[in-house]
C-alpha cells in the first residue's frame, strides 16, 4: 500500500514522534510511506533516521500556494490513502483532494472538542476514517448527532521512545 502522510506543524512532541514511529512500523511491514511537511519542521530533518522518505512542501499555514503544491503532489503521485494529522493539514489536505479519489484517515492527537460550525461538520465528514488518540476525542464534537460513528478508530497514546504498549496491540497489528 502507498500511504501518504501530512503534517503541518514545525514543533517536535509525541505526535512527531507518533507519526514516525508507525510510519517506520508500516515502511517495515513493506507499505511505501511518504511523508509531506514543510521544509522548516523538525519532522522533515528527523524523518530520515526513521527511514522514511519526505517531501518539503510549503504546508505549515492555510495558504493557496501550499494548497495548490499538496494538490499537484496529489495529482501526480499515485497513492492509495492520505493520513493528515493537524488541523492546517486536514483542511489543505481534504480541499487538495476533493475530486482525486484519495481516501483520507484524520488522525485527531488530541483530546480537545473540535468547534461545532458547518465547516468543522465537513472537515470531518471527509474522512474515510478518523483514528483518534484520546478517548474523549471519540465523544467530543463536532460529531454531535450529525457525524457518523461508523469510521472512527481508538488507538491508545502510549509512546515510550520504542513502541506503544497497551491493550490496543492486536487491535492495531490487525488493522
Amino acid at each position: 500500500m502507498r500511504i501518504v502522510h501530512t503534517e503541518s506543524s514545525l514543533g517536535w512532541g509525541g505526535q512527531e514522534l507518533r507519526i514516525l514511529s508507525e510510519s517506520r512500523g508500516l515502511a517495515r511491514r513493506g507499505h511505501e510511506v511518504t511523508l509531506l511537511c514543510p521544509l522548516e519542521a523538525r519532522i522533515h530533518a528527523e524523518a530520515p533516521s526513521f527511514g522514511l522518505r519526505t517531501v518539503a512542501l510549503p504546508i505549515a499555514i492555510k495558504r493557496i500556494d501550499g494548497l495548490l503544491a499538496l494538490r499537484r503532489w496529489l495529482r501526480t503521485n499515485a497513492c492509495d490513502v492520505v493520513c493528515t494529522h493537524s488541523s492546517t493539514d486536514s483542511w489543505l489536505g481534504a480541499l487538495a483532494a476533493l475530486g482525486l479519489r484519495r481516501p483520507i484517515v484524520r488522525m485527531r492527537h488530541i483530546s480537545a472538542p473540535a468547534p461545532r460550525n458547518a465547516l468543522t461538520r465537513w472537515l470531518y465528514g471527509r474522512p474515510a476514517r478518523i483514528v483518534t488518540t484520546g478517548d474523549m476525542a471519540i465523544t467530543a464534537a463536532p460529531i454531535g448527532s450529525r457525524f457518523r460513528f461508523t469510521g472512527r478508530i481508538f488507538i491508545a497514546t502510549g509512546f515510550t521512545g520504542t513502541g506503544f504498549p497497551g491493550r490496543f496491540i492486536s487491535d492495531a497489528r490487525s488493522w
